[in-house]
């Protein structure tokens, strides 16, 4: 069923999170242009929300989008900050309420198995097993040996180690000719190390990292159901097995996508949140809590320092300042989008920005810091600047140093 405006809205009350508004008190009027939009108000007082589909032109914040991109921004398909970028989404009043808005509702996730190409997914699977197995979809083929054939959705959960080979030999999706003892080695090893793809989210990158964080020494399972989307979690004192999938009769944790990222960065304590009601717990309670105690902390201090920009922001001297900047450390990628007063900070990278940073993490973290001195960076290659680098220093102005 196609999406609507007045769908997408009609969702929201049932999508609120009243734990993460307590004691606030603000507004926010969509004013939805072109055919199927509409007006429609947005009210949060102290933990209660309510719509209204009235004009709220005294909002806390205000909001001016088309229809076609409301329900392209809602599908994902429309990202927010070009959207605003491009004059697409319009914002006055609080704009540090819109970026923060989105927060306060559930965010449902799309469960689905990785988006590669078939080519190249099963080229690396099979590279991956190291076995003599030819692999056939239709009338495509990869690799030689044993062959193995099947419909599409069979291969890539077998060979992306999801679903075992058993029912579905025995259901006709897969068929295969030669020394099974083969096709049970590759399945162990493809078994091991599934091809997962994880959300884009916070959640879903402490999701990506469990396995390297793990230390060992557990055994049992637990689902973990982040945002409504269930992961297997198979403890061995030797190794995690992270895998789609749900837990018949087992121990399960409910929790959002931010909730799940703050607890593996050892920003919320696992006992409070239960008791606050904000994760949800199915099975022996002390089982559950005792596994977050097998994880090193996903701590990343250079994200941390990009994700407090906000927090560091002096609008007194960035004046009228507007910028487009984007930082590049390492794996990171970030955009920081200055307008009207407001500091805001995205999780990913918009090209053109005005001026970008490119640095190792260290030297960054030096930079942000003040152990390093910025042109003596500059000069020596330890951090590079594209775009304009006057901005850049006008820029970093507007920004107190963080606590040590």
């Amino acid at each position: 069923m196609a999406l609507t405006v007045d769908g997408i809205f009609s969702l929201m009350p049932e999508l609120f999170l009243p734990e993460k508004a307590q004691g606030l008190t603000v507004s926010v009027y969509y004013q939805v242009t072109g055919e199927g939009g509409g007006d429609y108000a947005c009210l949060i007082e102290n933990g209660a929300f309510s719509l209204k589909r009235e004009a709220k032109p005294d909002a806390t914040s205000v909001v001016v989008i088309g229809a076609e991109d409301w329900i392209a921004l809602s599908e994902g398909k429309l990202d927010p900050m070009q959207a605003f970028m491009t004059g697409k989404l319009k914002g006055t009043g609080d704009l540090g309420l819109l970026q923060k808005f989105p927060k306060f509702f559930k965010k449902p996730q799309k469960q689905g198995g990785p988006v590669k190409a078939l080519k190249d997914l099963v080229s690396a699977r099979l590279a991956l097993a190291g076995a003599g197995l030819k692999v056939t979809v239709g009338s495509v083929s990869w690799g030689e040996g044993a062959e193995l054939t099947g419909d599409e959705a069979a291969v890539r959960g077998l060979v992306c180690g999801l679903s075992e080979p058993g029912p579905a030999l025995l259901g006709g999706q897969l068929r295969f000719t030669g020394d099974l003892g083969l096709l049970r080695k590759a399945w162990k090893t493809w078994a091991a190390e599934p091809e997962i793809t994880y959300p884009a989210t916070p959640g879903g990158k402490a999701l990506a990292t469990l396995r390297k964080r793990y230390k060992g020494g557990a055994s049992g399972t637990l689902e973990v159901k982040v945002d409504g989307v269930s992961y297997r979690l198979d403890f061995s004192p030797e190794g995690l097995s992270v895998r789609p999938g749900e837990v018949e009769g087992g121990s399960a944790l409910g929790i959002t996508d931010a909730d799940f990222a703050a607890l593996n960065a050892g920003k919320l304590n696992l006992v409070a949140a239960l008791l606050a009601g904000a994760i949800t717990v199915k099975g022996d309670m002390s089982q559950v809590a005792a596994y977050t105690a097998y994880f090193d902390a996903d701590v990343n201090p250079a994200q941390g320092l990009l994700e407090s920009m906000p927090a560091r922001f002096s609008a007194e001297k960035a004046g009228d300042l507007e910028a487009a900047v984007g930082y590049q450390i390492e794996d990171l990628a970030y955009t920081m989008l200055i307008r009207s007063g407001v500091c805001m900070v995205f999780p990913r990278l918009l090209k053109p920005c005005d001026t970008m940073l490119k640095a190792k993490a260290e030297d960054f973290i030096a930079l942000s810091t003040g152990t390093l001195n910025a042109q003596e960076a500059f000069m020596t290659g330890k951090i590079q600047i594209e775009g304009d680098p006057l901005l850049m220093q006008k820029v970093a102005k507007c920004f107190k140093r963080p606590e040590a």
